[in-house]
């Protein structure tokens, strides 16, 4: 058979096998072509597409019907390629991230705001290398705030999506999930991952809680929210990139794929667990939205390596601030902004009026464990966690 007969038979069945894949109820929708349609559908608040390109970048606004251009200057290829460069090097982040969110507004969060007015809740779509940023912590410099910046997230609440298809997919799942069983996973190494933990535990009805130990893959399908305190692992290959549980034992994005999950919430407090593999950047494979294909509504990710100890605080607060039929994205904007503006002497008498007044939110060991970093961190009026360091690597992905 010659070279072109065998590339048609192949493309025969490559389409045969997605006939019968899109034959199986729930899978109608399997590699079909997007519709606008069906993207106008799920734009019940705006879906913001960022793509750069060699001269300008463009952000298409999809809000219901209506559909707005906004031409973006800054936003080449060059400017995203050298950013996410420096941004992926190691412990490159800490160094470029004051350059690169002062960039982002400039180039996107600025000129997004102008062409927004009044909207409170965005999906970003970023396209390429441009996932690789965190455009959520996107600033510029304002005398009037506790920090003295004004970020992207003091106007509006963004999340993330890959397509709109995975988010109408995540919306109807979410829509479907009534979130009362908790998983958690903890990584013994990470000395404040079990306070988390157990402040996650306090928001549920029912939980188990496990060390990573101690884990069962049989107990993540049987949950409606998992909660793992653990490192993460960046591979070449996107599928290959985990969630540490020990030392020695990892869950691959390749182990969870298969599995069945229902999952209203899985929150991945652990280091790089949003970041893609590097081998085929425009699919922008990572542990979300391969987590969102395997059944999970919405993910919390971080973007970069986190202090175990201001995580610990920013989960607290995080799941005070959610319920179960509310929107993450707005429960996470809400704790980072409070971690971004608290001093230590606001989270002390913040935590002690909970305490005061027994609500369950805040289990008294946990707060005991702690307080003592609290009080560390700085002086009792410094705002010792105001940099983007420190609260901005989480995102939501999902719905």
């Amino acid at each position: 058979m010659s070279p072109p007969d065998e590339l048609q038979v192949a493309h025969a069945e490559l389409a045969a096998a997605i006939t019968a894949i899109q034959q199986v109820p729930g899978f109608e929708g399997f590699l079909a072509p997007a519709r606008f349609a069906d993207v106008a559908a799920t734009a019940g608040h705006p879906l913001v597409y960022l793509v750069p390109s060699e001269q300008a970048g463009l952000a298409l606004i999809v809000h219901g019907e209506m559909v707005t251009d906004v031409r973006l200057p800054g936003l080449t290829d060059r400017e995203v390629h050298d950013w996410a460069e420096r941004h992926a090097a190691r412990d490159g982040w800490r160094q470029h991230l004051p350059g690169l969110t002062g960039w982002l507004w400039d180039a996107v969060a600025g000129p997004l705001l102008d062409a927004l007015p009044g909207t409170t809740r965005i999906t970003l779509v970023p396209a390429g290398l441009t996932g690789l940023l965190p455009l959520h912590a996107a600033r510029c410099p304002d005398a009037s705030r506790p920090t003295g910046y004004r970020y992207l997230i003091d106007d509006l609440v963004p999340g993330y999506t890959p397509n709109a298809r995975a988010l109408a997919a995540a919306r109807d799942l979410a829509a479907r999930v009534d979130a009362r069983r908790l998983l958690v996973v903890t990584d013994a190494r990470l000395p404040h991952a079990r306070w988390e933990g157990l402040a996650a535990a306090a928001a549920f009805p029912e939980s188990e809680v496990r060390d990573g130990s101690d884990f069962d893959s049989a107990l993540l399908p049987a949950a409606d929210v998992a909660h793992f305190g653990c490192h993460g692992a960046v591979a070449t290959e996107p599928l290959q990139n985990a969630i540490r549980l020990t030392a020695t034992t990892s869950l691959r994005l390749a182990d969870i794929l298969p599995m069945r999950l229902r999952l209203r919430l899985a929150v991945l407090s652990a280091c790089d667990t949003f970041v893609p593999g590097r081998t085929l950047p425009d699919e922008v494979i990572n542990l979300p939205t391969g987590l969102l294909q395997a059944g999970v509504a919405g993910v919390v990710a971080s973007m970069w390596a986190v202090d175990d100890h201001a995580t610990a605080l920013l989960m607290t607060e995080f799941y005070r601030r959610w319920e179960p039929a509310g929107d993450p994205a707005a429960a996470l904007i809400g704790a980072q902004r409070w971690l971004r503006d608290a001093t230590p002497a606001e989270v002390e008498d913040h935590w002690a009026a909970a305490l005061e007044a027994g609500e369950s939110w805040l289990p008294e060991e946990v707060a005991a464990a702690l307080l003592p970093g609290v009080f560390a961190a700085g002086e009792s009026g410094s705002r010792p966690w105001s940099e983007p360091a420190s609260w901005a690597a989480f995102t939501f992905t999902g719905a």
